[in-house]
């Protein structure tokens, strides 16, 4: 069964990859075409796109991290020595070879490689998430601020009607 969700979960992680690397190369491909975004959205853009493939790469490494260690034989030769040892009897445990003990060392650095990659996943997309309301809290002040000068245009205009119509009409 464990294979089984390993192969889903390498599958949905290779394909969420491709699919959204080709979305950010797409967009990098825009970014370089003259548009009406100012340098800072464009600069945004572009840092969110290489953030964001940042990721894929990550999740690629992980999948293939995940897919070695099955097709590689390591959850096999891992479960071979943990069956051994539980069918030790409690007390008379064997100490492990050389050779099991080096593999133990290794497989326990390898699942830490693939927990490292999958933490600094982690940071990538908080990192992203970040930097997407950071954008947004810049565009709400610009909103607000167009915003303020809109009604004080209005209060102008409106202060001047009154005072036209307290003047009354022109006499020509």
């Amino acid at each position: 069964m464990a294979p089984l969700v390993a192969c889903l979960l390498v599958l949905v992680a290779f394909g969420a990859a491709v699919y959204f690397a080709r979305q950010q190369v797409q967009t990098l491909r825009g970014l370089s075409r003259p548009n009406h975004s100012s340098d800072e959205d464009r600069r945004y853009f572009r840092n969110q796109a290489w953030r964001r493939l940042v990721g894929c790469a990550l999740l690629v490494a992980i999948g293939a991290l995940i897919t070695y260690s099955y097709v590689g034989g390591l959850q096999d030769r891992a479960d071979e020595i943990g069956e051994r040892r539980a069918a030790q009897p409690k007390g008379q445990e064997q100490p492990l070879d050389p050779d099991e003990t080096w593999f133990g060392k290794f497989y326990i650095y390898y699942w830490g490689t693939i927990l490292l990659l999958l933490t600094l996943l982690m940071f990538v997309a908080a990192w992203d998430v970040w930097a997407i309301r950071r954008y947004g809290a810049r565009h709400y002040r610009r909103i607000q601020d167009d915003r303020r000068a809109m009604i004080e245009r209005q209060l102008v205009e409106l202060r001047r009607e009154r005072r036209h119509r307290r003047n009354g009409p022109s006499n020509n």
